[in-house]
C-alpha cells in the first residue's frame, strides 16, 4: 500500500473528500489525518489554525506539541489542505 492509498482510506473513513476552506477559519482545534503531505509524515497530531489564505496547501496548524527531530530541527506549524484535517469538536 502507497501513502497515496493510505491517504484516501483516511479520508473516507473521516469523511473529508468535500472539506472547504471556509471549514477552517483562525482559531480552529484540528487533528491532521493524512499520512502524509508534503514529504512530511503525521501521526495524528493536533494543533491550531493560525492561517487560511484559501489557496492550496493554505492551511496552516500550529501544533499543540512541537515536533522534534534527532537532528535539532523544531518544527511549530505545517500547510495541508481541508482534506487532511478534522475539527476536533466534531471527532471526540
Amino acid at each position: 500500500m502507497s501513502m497515496y492509498d493510505l491517504n484516501v482510506i483516511k479520508k473516507k473513513f473521516h469523511k473529508t473528500e468535500l472539506n472547504a476552506y471556509s471549514m477552517f477559519p483562525i482559531g480552529t482545534k484540528v487533528k491532521v489525518i493524512c499520512a502524509a503531505r508534503d514529504f512530511n509524515f503525521f501521526f495524528g497530531e493536533t494543533g491550531v489554525v493560525i492561517k487560511n489564505d484559501e489557496k492550496y496547501l493554505g492551511i496552516i496548524v500550529k501544533w499543540d506539541i512541537p515536533r522534534k527531530y534527532e537532528n535539532g530541527h523544531i518544527e511549530y506549524e505545517w500547510n495541508f489542505k481541508p482534506e487532511d484535517l478534522v475539527i476536533l469538536e466534531n471527532n471526540k
